[in-house]
């Protein structure tokens, strides 16, 4: 037999995968438990009639053919499938107002529904519809099975009481009938109810092991006998059920008339939907405990098969039972045999007590029934609806309302109402800014709330799936996202909780995408899911958003949309949330600056605050190098750094601290610019030129032999703030020196001016004025508006000259690096200049940066 064969085979008659399972041990384990199965039944089939309104044989019958036929052709292995408390209350609902109760008219019309409800199940099955039954939430079921426990005990206080009250009264004139006739309250038919009552409430909780039911008809019974052996039945008005007839369940034949069929096809409808998810809820609970691999839609096709013939076997619609599908897993059952079983024991005990129904009062058995509509109220689940959501308690109220007033009504209400309100909880996904985690490799992200953002690129997490309902919401949200900062042109989706996207959310994503590119910007996608992108590819939109714009897991989209970003915002930026942002390039490929000041004794003074007026100036974060010195109690040393803190605090400037105790001076500073790969070191002309003479080892080798550009400010000097002036003779090192002084005029917005010094006379060679016109272009480039002139005389006289005739305040020099000597001394230009100059000097270069230079 071919796979494809066995396969087709199981789905046709799905007892020839259990069948070979069927071994002596398991038959005994069936047995006995398809004998508990057929106790319980027994009083519950004639109750479960009784609310449907049907003779109560009816319900017995419902659970023998239609039993078998749904354990043969079911996918469950232990769901028992019968009447049920839900099901007859609203069979009774649907039907009643069309026939009178219990006459021919009336079962006709039930059997008639009864064959509907099979053919639109099995028609479900076939279609592979099973996740319809979804769509009846847990909430609309607690509801209805509450309205309908209302409705039960509302139907059985006219047998309970003994009192006149005409049958199909909606349930608020059956208690207004009722309280007219309180005082034609049948004391002996409500003694009778009151003894089933306690009979039924006392086994439940002192003999829980014995069927409370049979339980409480025995003793109801009893009861009944003897007040009318003592009284006399005549006197007390309590009347029985009647003998049940004996034998196997009579053939029937549903009302095929038009008028049959349009009567009950709206009821069979919602009848349907109501077993399916009463049957399937049962079967899969029990499959979890079970491990049985559970298919919903061959159960469709079980169920609706074992309604067709309850049809015709004088049943009516039936479903799922939790009590004895659950009493049939607990007494053993290993294959539905066990169902079986419980069918055949059925028939045998109706043999056997069926004229013994004449002595069932109808008061036993609306106490009986009063007990199965406590029991139906789920106390518990309404606290907990009502506690935990506004929304879902709204949908329990509505349904039970609903069911008290029309039961087909009130499923339908409950239903609609529940998808309407989640239909507007998905039209409204949660988009939430997101930022990355520290040290999270560049691919995960985290809430931003609390957080720094980045000023140009918005990440924002879509908590759901875009379709047409929640278009309007999703392209709003991100529409204001450029109107609250129009610096965030672009944006990057988090699509980890996006499950679905339709041709309306494919539209909305493609328009906002080359509306951001209009804007200079983009929009890009993270981990969005392979079915929504098969979308988007299909409709061609990946073109119109952009092949590059999706990005998959475990990529590193931040990384890659750096480089996308404006590098003047990125200058200034103080956020820094990416990890390019801490490497040394702007998105353009510049350098990123970073400044390290050298804080010395006097922290407050002069270099710190033109290093903190700087940073602010330039954007940037503001590394400070501390020093404690010798001498220097802990106290002293957090009071200075807590000048430094305060006044970057009063600034707006992100600082960072870096402590060093027991190092030399020079050590202490070179080591942390070398840690930070600092650009440009800041220090105080105490520190630097002076020291660079003839004073202290340690503090000379700062300048001299620091790994980075240092800025050395005069005492009383200030941020520049005029014209910066650059030595320049063509050498690579005075390049580079152009290149950096660019950095500051740039964002600070300062013209440049380049000497060109000699101390001979003559015209500059011509390979020198080639760079001069190659450094000219550069800062024009640059939007720095720039000059050059030749001053001939002494070197160091020429450059403080000149920088006094053009009013420049930062004289810009790059350091000789030749020999050991030469980083010592620094040359004698360089020292001259810093010794004399009362502005600050800028020497570019170091060990780090520049191989050669001269100045």
């Amino acid at each position: 037999m071919t796979p494809h064969t066995r396969l087709v085979l199981s789905r046709l008659f799905p007892f020839l995968s259990w069948w070979p399972l069927v071994k002596r041990r398991t038959l005994r384990d069936d047995l006995l438990a398809g004998l508990t199965g057929a106790l319980i039944v027994l009083p519950q089939g004639v109750a479960f009639a009784t609310i449907a309104g049907l003779p109560p044989q009816y319900g017995l019958y419902a659970a023998m053919v239609p039993a078998v036929v749904a354990a043969l052709f079911g996918s469950s292995w232990h769901l028992v499938s019968g009447p049920t408390t839900a099901i007859s209350i609203a069979i009774y609902g649907a039907i009643h107002h069309l026939a009178e109760p219990g006459t021919p008219q009336y079962v006709g019309l039930i059997l008639t529904l009864t064959l509907q409800v099979g053919i639109f199940q099995v028609a479900l099955g076939m279609a592979r519809m099973g996740a319809l039954v979804n769509f009846i939430s847990h909430t609309v079921v607690i509801g209805f099975t509450t309205g309908a426990a209302v409705l039960i005990a509302a139907s059985q206080i006219r047998a309970f009481f003994g009192v006149e009250i005409a049958r199909g009264l909606p349930f608020y004139e059956v208690l207004h009938q009722f309280a007219l006739q309180l005082d034609h309250i049948n004391p002996w038919v409500t003694g009778v109810g009151i003894a089933t009552l306690a009979a039924g409430v006392a086994t439940r909780r002192w003999w829980k092991k014995f069927p409370y039911m049979i339980a409480a008809m025995l003793a109801g019974s009893l009861v009944a006998v003897a007040i009318n052996a003592l009284i006399g039945q005549g006197t007390t008005g309590i009347r029985t059920v009647g003998a049940l007839p004996a034998g196997l369940p009579p053939l029937s034949l549903p009302d095929f008339s038009l008028a049959a069929l349009k009567k009950t096809f709206g009821p069979a409808l919602v009848i349907t939907m109501l077993a399916l998810t009463e049957a399937v809820s049962i079967a899969r609970a029990i499959a979890v405990r079970s491990e049985q691999r559970f298919d919903g839609n061959q159960e469709f096709i079980g169920q609706g098969l074992s309604n067709i013939a309850g049809a015709f076997f004088s049943g009516y619609a039936s479903s799922g039972s939790f009590n004895r599908s659950g009493v049939n897993f607990e007494a053993g059952a290993r294959t539905p045999m066990a169902t079986i079983f419980a069918s055949i024991f059925l028939l045998l005990i109706l043999l056997a007590v069926a004229p013994l129904a004449a002595y069932l009062p109808h008061a036993a058995m609306a106490g009986i029934l009063f007990l199965v509509a406590w029991g139906l109220i789920d106390f518990h689940h309404i606290r907990s609806i009502w506690r935990t959501s506004r929304q879902e308690a709204a949908v329990l109220w509505v349904t039970i309302t609903g069911t008290l007033l029309n039961l087909e009504a009130g499923i339908v209400a409950g239903v609609l109402l529940s998808l309407l309100l989640y239909l507007n909880r998905t039209s409204k996904p949660g988009i939430e800014p997101m930022v990355p985690i520290e040290d999270g490799g560049g691919y995960h992200f985290v809430d931003a709330r609390g957080k720094a953002e980045c000023p140009q690129l918005r990440i924002v997490r879509i908590n759901g799936s875009a379709y047409f309902g929640a278009v309007d919401h999703i392209q709003n949200a991100l529409q204001q996202i450029d109107v609250d900062n129009p610096r965030q042109k672009s944006v990057l989706v988090v699509s980890l909780g996006m499950n679905f996207i339709d041709v309306a959310g494919a539209e909305m994503f493609a328009q906002e995408a080359r509306r951001r590119k209009r804007l200079g910007g983009g929009l890009y996608f993270y981990r969005l899911k392979d079915e929504p992108y098969r979308l988007l590819r299909q409709g061609n939109y990946v073109h119109e958003i952009g092949e590059g714009a999706f990005f998959p897991v475990k990529s590193k989209p931040t990384e890659a949309l750096y480089w996308t970003l404006d590098p003047d915002v990125c200058r200034h930026c103080r956020s820094r949330i990416f990890a390019a942002c801490h490497g040394g390039r702007l998105p353009d490929g510049e350098r990123r600056l970073r400044l390290l000041l050298a804080a010395g004794g006097d922290t407050a003074g002069y270099p710190t605050a033109t290093a903190i007026a700087l940073a602010r100036a330039l954007g940037v974060a503001l590394d400070v190098v501390a020093l404690r010195e010798a001498g220097e109690d802990e106290d002293s040393f957090g009071e200075r750094l807590s000048a430094v803190q305060r006044l970057a605090i009063a600034a707006d400037v992100p600082t960072d601290f870096h402590r060093r105790h027991g190092k030399g001076l020079a050590a202490g500073i070179h080591e942390v610019a070398i840690e930070t790969d600092a650009q440009l070191l800041v220090v105080g002309r105490s520190a630097g030129a002076k020291a660079a003479g003839a004073g202290d080892a340690d503090t000379r080798r700062i300048v001299a032999e620091a790994p980075c550009n240092v800025l050395v400010i005069p005492e009383h000097g200030v941020l520049c703030s005029r014209r910066i002036l650059v030595a320049f003779d063509g050498s690579p090192a005075a390049h580079y020196a152009v290149g950096f002084a660019l950095q500051l005029a740039k964002p600070m917005r300062l013209p440049l001016t380049l000497l060109s010094a000699v101390d001979r006379a003559g015209d500059l060679p011509t390979a020198i004025a080639e760079d001069v016109e190659l450094a000219l272009a550069t800062a024009r480039m640059e939007g720095v508006a720039a000059e050059h002139f030749v001053r001939r005389g002494r070197i160091a006289d020429s450059i403080l000259a000149a920088a006094a005739e053009h009013d420049a305040d930062l004289i810009v020099l790059y350091r000789h690096a030749r020999s050991r000597l030469g980083r010592t001394l620094m040359g004698s230009v360089s020292n001259e200049v810093l010794e004399r100059a009362t502005v600050p000097v800028l020497l570019c270069g170091g060990e780090k940066r520049v191989g050669s230079e001269t100045g």
